[in-house]
């Protein structure tokens, strides 16, 4: 009997130690795979006092695994998989960084926010994605407001705070005042004396343009009862400047500025929406060229002179929000009834965009390619042009009623 139970024994432990090698070899396979994974960076990190509370944002290279955790005297952010590239690093040892947080490099690849409760009431915590971002808004109690270093800087142009119209079978309560209309400027491209692009039929874009802008107009006035003003509302040549300074003297909280595209091979179509700053790639900085009325090789004044004067990033911030927010409404109601090439959102530097974005969030809308032969007669039928404006009034309102929240929703208490 033991002669036989000898065998059975050996083979039952040799099955076990196979068991637990393999078992071992995928841990350890596991941990090698995660550790080989590409870590997120923190590219930049940005901070802006608001009336009241401090934005501090990370910029960050892809999405990350966000971790809470709160004690007694400190709240912790942990992002994992991450590290701070040598730009964040020096902007996190500047003097004029918020003493309330602190964002450190963390073992195992995570970067740590810390932030003091003994200087905050209070804090909120937000995503975003393209670009990936995360947000903390520190909003602190007095005493420490009074003791955060203060910096001398120059004061940039003021912001309109959005305010958008109730909608009128909404019931208000008798203790709130009535919300002021919100202000959108709407930009025609070119007009008069200059054509624009030109479509094959011999369709110009300052035609389209305008038409779609007192579409987008009369649904802006109707819906959302915004005061709304075109740079001009006729076949008439306004320049570059007088647009601009049009916007800034009616104190428009919206700036939205349409055209049409156009390109040398027939097969390029879609939309695409920008956003000032640096191009995103070599059409986009063409497209602005053709926009701006100059040529890539002009050297009066130099190409780049529009960028010369960095603008602030709390600034850039509400202009891409924009777009990426009028881009998410405007593509789903047009592919709802025709096939569309979505090009995103893009950056470039467009002189009216440059201009405008000091003092409110401003757009510029590329809504199809004349040079493309199908393009060209949709965008002179009437039931696409009031598809298009459908979907620019639906990502204006959603923009609007966003800035409000912001504006308006409590802070967000300590997590647990």
């Amino acid at each position: 009997m033991a002669s036989f139970m000898e065998p059975t024994s050996m083979f039952m432990q040799t099955v076990v130690r196979t068991f637990l090698i393999l078992v071992f070899c995928q841990i350890a396979s596991g941990a090698v795979a995660q550790s080989a994974l590409p870590s997120v960076v923190v590219e930049d990190v940005r901070h802006h006092d608001h009336k009241a509370y401090t934005r501090v944002v990370l910029d960050l290279s892809g999405r990350v695994g966000i971790k809470e955790t709160t004690s007694q005297r400190r709240v912790t952010i942990s992002l994992s998989n991450v590290r701070l590239s040598q730009k964040a690093q020096r902007v996190l040892k500047s003097k004029t960084f918020p003493r309330a947080i602190a964002v450190s490099q963390g073992p195992s690849r995570t970067v740590v926010l810390t932030l003091k409760k003994e200087a905050i009431r209070t804090y909120r915590l937000t995503t975003f994605q393209k670009p990936n971002r995360v947000a903390v808004d520190l909003y602190y109690t007095s005493d420490a407001k009074k003791d955060s270093p203060t910096v001398t800087t120059p004061s940039p142009a003021p912001r309109r705070v959005l305010k958008p119209e109730t909608s009128v079978t909404q019931s208000k309560p008798a203790d709130r005042p009535s919300r002021k209309a919100v202000t959108v400027v709407i930009d025609p491209g070119h007009g008069g004396k200059d054509p624009g692009a030109i479509g094959r039929k011999g369709t110009r874009e300052k035609t389209i343009t305008l038409q779609i802008a007192k579409r987008l107009r009369g649904l802006l006035q109707q819906r959302l009862h915004a005061k709304v003003l075109l740079t001009r509302s006729k076949d008439v040549f306004r320049n570059l400047d007088d647009r601009v300074a049009f916007a800034k003297d009616k104190k428009a909280d919206l700036f939205l500025s349409i055209h049409v595209n156009s390109h040398p091979k027939q097969s390029i179509r879609g939309i695409e929406i920008y956003h000032f700053g640096k191009e995103s790639d070599p059409r986009a900085l063409a497209v602005a060229a053709r926009e701006n009325g100059m040529k890539l090789g002009d050297d009066a004044p130099p190409w780049h002179s529009i960028l010369a004067e960095k603008m602030l990033d709390h600034e850039i911030e509400e202009s891409r929000n924009f777009a990426w927010t009028a881009r998410s409404k405007l593509i789903p109601t047009l592919q709802k009834h025709y096939t569309i090439k979505d090009h995103g959102v893009k950056k470039a530097p467009f002189y009216v965009l440059r201009f405008t974005s000091t003092s409110m969030p401003s757009i510029l809308a590329e809504l199809g390619f004349l040079s493309n032969p199908k393009e060209e007669e949709r965008l002179r039928n009437e039931t696409f042009q009031k598809t298009l404006a459908e979907g620019m009034y639906q990502g204006i309102q959603a923009y609007v009623i966003k800035s409000r929240a912001r504006q308006e929703r409590p802070p967000r208490l300590d997590p647990r």
